[in-house]
């Protein structure tokens, strides 16, 4: 008996088509959710990193009982920086802010340095050279080493400080930013300088549309006639970390115009106060314009590479801001009326202004945005004295921005106090 075999059906052409259709489509689907995923997933070892970094700074002033200082620049012995009636206009500091033409002195090392030790980098702490002898000078032998070249008097087998600089650590770079260099020196994250790059005879900075065309500018917070201590009484409460300078040992062991925050220093409270951001636009480069042509790395303490800080529209009703411009942070523009905020601090974020939270990605220039930036969609991670990471939108309120930079807003003079800030309005951010 013969079997009859039934004819195989395949699929047809069109059936085909259809299912490869479906495929297409469910793959479209899928795709952005994986990229979302993805970036949450980047986002979230960037936060990691960040708080692993501020807790190492935690565990510095846990130690020393101040914060370390954003970074730390050696005077030169010329008589040049005057002391005895001080004046920090002759600082060497200022000769390394952008646009400065002759640096004197030498830049030493930022705030990584300090807290290697909680880093789980001990001995790269250890081999830095804090001072050299130096054979040609008698009185003082004792100077201090800055963060680049390799210097002449190291033995065979020493590690210079830029090599030490120049180390890749994980932990101080986000996974999302794609500034960063292959096995050098890299550096995501900034201290909150406040809203000077010096506290101490006050930088401000003004942003610009053109790449490369950001620009410092003098600030005034203080009335003249209270002097460089009247400045520095306001200033210290607009930030949390600060540079400073030493002079060689031997010649000078005080500086009277160098600061350090505590956390009893915070008056407006750990948990509202941002101790670090994201800025992109830091970290590895061979030298531009806003590093004075020098190379740098993690422990490069140029200001605009270190901290960021608030924008300095908000001293001004005039924005953009002109290049040279002086602005006079006293003349009541920020003074509260009643219990209502100054109108000027919400211009420390604004939509359409150049020095806004994110502006920074259409910039590529290293140092050219001292201001909060990263590239994560819609915001930034930013870590608190308290030790929270939170991730601050875009669009915050310029004016609860301002808040959560200063950390003593509320003992500000009046001519610039603030008011107190409700924690809901950025910690849903």
């Amino acid at each position: 008996m013969t079997t009859r075999r039934r004819p195989r059906r395949g699929f047809t052409l069109i059936e085909l088509l259809v299912v490869i259709s479906i495929i297409g489509i469910l793959v479209g689907l899928l795709l952005p959710a994986v990229n979302s995923a993805r970036e949450a997933g980047r986002r979230t070892q960037c936060a990691s990193n960040m708080r692993n970094v501020g807790l190492a700074i935690l565990g510095y002033v846990n130690s020393q009982n101040v914060f370390p200082p954003a970074g730390e620049f050696c005077e030169p012995t010329d008589g040049s920086v005057d002391v005895t009636t001080p004046n920090p206009a002759t600082s060497a500091i200022l000769t390394f802010m952008p646009g400065s033409s002759t640096q004197k002195g030498t830049p030493m090392y930022s705030w990584v340095v300090p807290i290697l030790p909680y880093l789980d980098s001990q001995e790269l702490y250890n081999q830095w050279t804090m001072f050299y002898q130096n054979a040609g000078v008698t009185t003082p032998a004792n100077y201090f080493d800055g963060y680049a070249g390799t210097p002449t008097y190291l033995q065979a087998g020493t590690a210079s400080n830029w090599k030490i600089g120049s180390s890749g650590l994980g932990v101080l770079k986000c996974p999302d930013d794609n500034t960063v260099q292959t096995n050098q020196g890299n550096l995501s994250y900034v201290v909150n300088g406040g809203f000077t790059l010096w506290h101490a005879h006050p930088v401000g900075w003004i942003g610009s549309a053109i790449d490369g065309g950001g620009a410092p500018t003098t600030m005034q917070w203080a009335p003249t006639t209270t002097g460089y201590l009247g400045t520095i009484g306001v200033t210290q409460k607009l930030g949390v970390m600060f540079l400073e300078s030493v002079f060689p040992q031997g010649v000078q062991t005080k500086i009277p115009w160098n600061i350090r925050s505590s956390l009893t220093s915070i008056q407006d409270g750990a948990s509202s106060t941002i101790l670090l951001s994201e800025n992109t636009l830091t970290g590895v480069t061979t030298g531009t314009p806003y590093s004075v042509n020098l190379e740098t790395n993690w422990a490069a303490p140029l200001p605009t590479f270190v901290m960021f800080i608030g924008s300095s529209n908000v001293c001004s009703t005039t924005v953009p801001l002109v290049t040279g411009t002086t602005l006079n942070c006293t003349l009541g523009t920020l003074q509260p009326t009643g219990d209502l905020d100054g109108p000027t601090w919400s211009l420390a974020n604004k939509i359409g202004t150049y020095e806004n939270i994110g502006f920074g990605q259409n910039l590529t220039i290293e140092g050219s945005y001292p201001f909060s930036n990263s590239n994560h969609p819609g915001g930034t991670n930013m870590m608190f004295c308290d030790g929270g990471v939170r991730f601050i939108t875009n669009t915050i309120d310029g004016t609860v921005y301002s808040k959560i930079i200063t950390s003593s807003g509320s003992r500000l003079p009046l001519y610039c106090k603030q008011m107190p800030v409700a924690q809901d309005a950025f910690v849903n951010q």
